[in-house]
């Protein structure tokens, strides 16, 4: 039963709203000396959260009037675009070598090779730990819950994690339960009591914390995002599909209400839902789903494939694979863009309160720190090993400190702390 797997909310200490819980036993293999990660005892004076108090920060999807990471419910009027989405020949970094003088269209972008670090005193961000191999395939997805972090991978497991304190100051992170999945996981979503694992073979597994389970089948390729929008699950896939699901209250069971395959913009990569659309992300661009209608109003430039979608004060930054950022507000109009960055194509976003910042998972290992709401590149560091994918980031809260999942399986704590790091 699942209810060996989750048990109830009183049996484990709340990570993220009390002050002085998170002290727990075991052996972390991420520990702050072995892996050199810097002293921390400087920071507990500096920084929100000292002596090892997590704040539960604000939601994206649920925050309040006051909060930059926020749902906006508000309705929006969408005139519908005549555009259509048409793909791209070749694409980025497979165009053959051009003659001639130009901007370089189909120039491929090759990694420095930077080595990795544990400091960025650029923005002030430090390494608390890694956990190396977290699991034994690439960390896909990461999110957080008043039990603590889970991590979801494509080794078919999803895993809890408890950060514990150290006597250096630093946080170690402590793995304290595994739960075998399915198939291989490349998303997680937590609402209401329920864990959500895409998984790739196109069921979706799910868990809620009284120990139900349930098989979601549906999807006939992986799926790869999950959000929640007044009560209704929403999914989307490589199948190229997003689909509704509703629970049956009385026998906790998930049906697909609606398929929408109609103007979806290939296969999908990131579902978001802002005021009374539905932006959806795939391989071929931008698509706004009218929630009322179900019904793709516009289209929106350009036709490269979207990696991420993040909501930031009633607007959506979104990352495109080949590197590059733009932001549009709830109509869908162009607010800004941020060309190619410097550190390549661009996996996964993350919301950091601290700053506050946009941080940019690469493919190549590095993690960008762009500055809100100005828009502006801070500096990038290198995370991980070249060869290896930012699969995932996650951040925890207003207290600067965010998770970074590897393709090679690792695990590692990271905290911006305001006023500047220690020295050493």
């Amino acid at each position: 039963k699942l209810s060996t797997h989750l048990p109830a909310y009183h049996r484990s200490p709340l990570l993220m709203s009390e002050r002085g819980r998170g002290r727990g036993r075991g052996r972390g293999r991420g520990a702050g000396g072995p892996d050199g990660a810097w002293a921390w005892g400087a920071v507990k004076d500096a920084a929100r959260g000292s002596g090892g108090r997590w704040g539960r920060g604000r939601s994206r999807g649920r925050g309040t009037s006051s909060s930059s990471w926020g749902h906006d419910d508000r309705t929006r009027t969408v005139i519908k675009a005549d555009a259509a989405l048409k793909p791209r020949r070749g694409g980025w970094g497979r165009g053959t070598k051009g003659k001639g003088k130009g901007k370089g269209k189909n120039k491929e972008w090759r990694p420095v090779g930077k080595p990795q670090v544990q400091r960025v005193d650029a923005d002030s961000i430090g390494r608390h730990c890694e956990v190396k191999p977290a699991h034994g395939g690439s960390i896909s997805s990461i999110v957080m819950t008043e039990q603590g972090i889970y991590t979801v991978s494509q080794d078919k497991s999803m895993k809890r994690w408890k950060p514990v304190k150290q006597p250096a100051g630093n946080f170690d992170m402590v793995c304290e339960l595994t739960v075998p999945l399915a198939d291989g996981a490349f998303c997680v979503l937590y609402r209401e009591g329920w864990l959500f694992c895409g998984l790739w073979d196109g069921q979706v597994q799910a868990f809620a914390q009284d120990g139900t389970e349930a098989i979601l089948k549906g999807h006939t390729r992986r799926v790869n995002t999950l959000t929640l929008h007044q009560g209704i699950l929403m999914s989307g896939g490589a199948d190229k599909e997003v689909r509704l699901w509703q629970m049956d209250p009385a026998s906790k069971k998930f049906s697909s209400t609606h398929t929408i395959t109609e103007s979806m913009p290939g296969p999908i990569n990131k579902i978001h839902v802002l005021g009374n659309h539905l932006f959806v992300g795939g391989q071929n661009g931008l698509a706004m789903l009218e929630l009322t209608s179900l019904k793709v109003t516009k289209l929106l430039p350009p036709t490269k494939a979207v990696s991420d979608i993040l909501e930031f004060q009633g607007h959506v930054i979104v990352a495109y694979m080949e590197g590059g950022l733009r932001i549009f507000d709830a109509e869908g109009s162009l607010k800004s863009e941020m060309k190619t960055v410097e550190a390549g194509p661009i996996l996964c976003l993350a919301g950091l309160e601290s700053g506050p910042r946009v941080l940019c998972g690469h493919a190549h290992g590095q993690v960008s720190s762009v500055i809100l709401p100005d828009f502006t590149f801070k500096t990038d560091f290198q995370a991980l090993q070249s060869c290896h994918k930012v699969e995932s980031l996650m951040c925890a809260g207003h207290d600067g400190i965010f998770l970074v999942g590897g393709q090679d399986g690792s695990l590692q704590l990271w905290q911006r702390v305001e006023g500047g790091l220690p020295a050493g």
